[in-house]
């Protein structure tokens, strides 16, 4: 570059460094639940330590993403998404996960996969009424298949939640007849 210092020439490798740590992180996160969703081994313990070696690997290269590179609200917002996506991979609820994907959608409220991840997180909690909520809030960013699917089957399970609980206050009068 012409007129451009080495402290300059630094800070742009620098930055490029870190914005393609955040890439790297990002594909590695893609990795990760691609394993989730096709790896099936005879031993699900298997699959478990695999998503959780292939997890811990992710959260570093995450953690080694500059801490300038991740200042802005977006930058943060973006960090905190990845490591929310991270840690909510396993089939159980984590807090950990909530609070990060929590961070993220108040730093960058249009981020539909972070509300999308929020509500998937949320669900295994059993709070559907808020699951729902993020998903129609990630709707709102835009039209989004993953985001209707989830919301459908959603949908579908409250409705039976609704249907066993309006069961089984039902009074048993038919009976009488039988």
């Amino acid at each position: 570059m012409i007129g451009v210092t080495s402290k300059q020439n630094q800070a742009i490798e620098e930055e490029e460094d870190g914005s393609d740590l955040m890439k790297q992180a990002t594909e590695a996160v893609d990795d990760l639940y691609r394993i989730r969703d096709t790896y099936f081994p005879s031993d699900a313990n298997d699959k478990i330590n695999k998503l959780q070696s292939q997890s811990q690997i992710a959260l570093n290269l995450l953690d080694s993403v500059p801490p300038e590179e991740r200042k802005l609200a977006t930058q943060r917002a973006t960090y905190e998404y990845l490591r929310g996506k991270i840690l909510d991979v396993f089939p159980e609820y984590s807090k950990k996960a909530e609070d990060h994907l929590s961070k993220a959608v108040k730093l960058n409220p249009s981020l539909a996969d972070a509300w999308l991840c929020l509500g998937n997180c949320i669900w295994k909690k059993g709070d559907l009424p808020a699951t729902r909520n993020c998903f129609t809030l990630a709707l709102s960013k835009g039209p989004n298949k993953r985001i209707l699917s989830q919301l459908s089957m959603l949908e579908r399970r409250m409705a039976q939640g609704k249907k066993h609980y309006l069961l089984s206050k039902m009074p048993f009068s038919s009976l009488r007849f039988g």
